[in-house]
């Protein structure tokens, strides 16, 4: 008998293993119905859900308005004609692709430096290259409030021996401090967001890059959120501030204002070059797909012909939602980016403001604990430039009237 109940209430390691996950996981109430939607189809600024909705989409990263731009799309099926759907291995192992070049090739011009190398993915990128860049006894400064592929690209490094320290979000003071105590002989690696993709601000680019060039570190700069969108020229941040030579090493997405997936990283001719048959994730994965790189190089083009009019259409667009979103007393900061945070507070609140607006015809989401910190559950906005004046004043009357709803007359400013 001892022994039935013992095999009984025992956990098992899966049952351990799952645990630890779900202790890990999203803080959403029971609401993870709300969060992975499946899209059926595109109808401009909004979707079709599998459930039948056909909601306004204020969750894209799409923000210059290109994921559905017949140009694009006739690109990716002439390389489809010509390359076909996959690729023959690594890029070191014979798959490189003359579309893999021209796309490097064309970022290192967008961006404004010697040379770029392409990964199959963003996190990916940012991971396994930041791994790469401090050896045993070299340290890697850290912004407190960097993206998840910083922090475990950091944590790989120091698993290999580099120190990690993480200095206050976007305190150029504290990371002088923090720099001043490295060892002389040692390499010195900051990495930043150019926007921070929870809070929406910009980096203190003067600041961080100042004190990069007065300690001789290396400046990595992830404009993931920045590229295309940030900057008279949609330069990122650098442009943003005329600093067009601030970071040693820039980072991008082809996820966000390009219309694909993947991702870059872009800097000095020798030091790609190292990092080319240096960086696990380019080594050793499959090389970037025909059709995704085609649509990756179309849409870069297409940016630079056409950014100018679209930032416009985006930057009206983000006027309008701050100046509707101030007059209805909410709370938020005018970011510079296009991510627009709705800060409700706690998570209930969140998830239930989001559940009603979705419900609306709205599809928002709550950033809860993890991706924020406790007590500053918000509903992020991501506004684009295929989105119209009506969709703007339509969103933020659904807000509105959803955040009065839920009786969260504490959190509304007076």
């Amino acid at each position: 008998m001892t022994d039935q109940i013992s095999s009984v209430s025992a956990p098992t390691t899966m049952d351990k293993v799952i645990d630890r996950l779900r202790a890990r996981s999203l803080q959403t109430g029971g609401a993870r119905q709300m969060y992975e939607k499946t899209i059926a189809g595109l109808d401009g600024p909004r979707v079709r859900f599998t459930d039948g909705t056909n909601p306004l989409m204020l969750a894209t990263y799409d923000y210059l308005g290109l994921l559905d731009d017949e140009r694009i799309n006739q690109a990716v099926k002439d390389a489809v004609d010509t390359f076909g759907t996959g690729g023959h291995g690594s890029r070191v192992w014979g798959a490189t692709l003359t579309l893999h070049r021209r796309l490097e090739q064309e970022i290192a011009e967008w961006v404004g430096t010697e040379a770029a190398l392409v990964f199959a993915s963003g996190f990916v990128t940012n991971f396994s290259v930041i791994a790469s860049l401090a050896g045993p006894g070299d340290w890697l400064l850290s912004d407190q409030r960097n993206h998840a592929s910083i922090v475990d690209g950091c944590a790989a490094a120091k698993s290999a021996g580099a120190v990690v320290k993480v200095y206050r979000h976007n305190d150029a003071a504290h990371l002088e401090e923090l720099l001043t105590q490295a060892p002389p002989d040692a390499a010195r690696v900051v990495v930043t967001d150019g926007v921070f993709s929870m809070d929406g601000n910009l980096v203190d680019l003067p600041g961080i890059a100042e004190t990069c060039r007065r300690r001789g570190a290396l400046l990595f700069l992830d404009e993931a959120h920045s590229l295309g969108v940030i900057g008279p020229h949609g330069g990122g941040t650098p442009d943003h501030y005329g600093l067009p030579n601030a970071a040693d090493l820039v980072m991008g997405t082809l996820s966000k204002s390009i219309p694909a997936s993947g991702g870059f990283v872009a800097g000095r001719h020798d030091l790609i070059e190292a990092l080319r048959f240096t960086t696990r994730a380019y080594v050793y994965t499959g090389a970037p797909s025909p059709p995704n790189t085609a649509a990756a190089l179309a849409a870069i083009r297409l940016v630079r012909q056409e950014g100018d009019q679209r930032r416009a259409r985006l930057r009206r667009n983000l006027d309008r939602l701050l100046h509707r979103v101030r007059q209805e007393g909410l709370r938020t900061t005018d970011t510079g980016s296009a991510i627009v945070p709705v800060i409700l507070g706690e998570n209930a609140v969140a998830i239930e403001v989001s559940r009603l607006c979705q419900e609306q015809g709205l599809f928002v989401l709550a950033a809860v604990p993890p991706l924020v910190p406790a007590g500053t559950a918000r509903l992020r906005l991501n506004v684009t430039a295929a989105q119209s004046l009506d969709d703007i004043d339509r969103t933020v009357d659904i807000i509105a009237a959803a955040v009065r709803r839920v009786g969260a007359g504490s959190l509304v400013a007076t």
